[in-house]
């Protein structure tokens, strides 16, 4: 497979509003062989996932104008069928709730991470999703 064509087989989408913080994690799945863009709103989130079709969706749980359960119906919704990882500066009891609700309702979510972002970890997660089979939906597992 070739480095254009692995990066096409794996597509992330930041789904943040912060700019630069989408910007970082953009940049770092783009090193981990990614081909990567973001999302700051709900819109732009049901568009990107209806024409670009992601492999990984980082998520933050707090965007303009729509809270974080909303987003996670608006996802599965939108039939997505990758990788769901939550990015938030919520505190880990609603991350947690939020990742179980989100597996609950068949979205594979491989992890949470709390912001600021820990860039190793995020690197880390990236690649194993990158280089591991598919998770079955709705269990997490793979």
């Amino acid at each position: 497979m070739t480095e254009a064509t692995e990066a096409a087989a794996h597509r992330l989408l930041a789904v943040e509003d912060d700019p630069d913080c989408a910007d970082l994690i953009v940049r770092t799945a783009k090193r981990c062989g990614y081909a990567a863009r973001s999302a700051p709103d709900a819109e732009l989130l049901r568009q990107t996932i209806r024409e670009w079709q992601p492999t990984v969706i980082t998520l933050d749980l707090c965007l303009p104008n729509i809270d974080g359960m909303e987003v996670i119906t608006l996802i599965k919704d939108s039939a997505f069928s990758g990788e769901l990882i939550i990015i938030s500066g919520q505190a880990e009891w609603i991350r947690d709730l939020t990742s179980r609700i989100a597996v609950e309702s068949g979205l594979s979510v491989p992890a949470h991470m709390s912001k600021p972002v820990d860039l190793r970890q995020l690197r880390e997660l990236l690649t194993g999703i990158r280089t591991a089979p598919p998770a079955t939906p709705g269990t997490g597992e793979r």
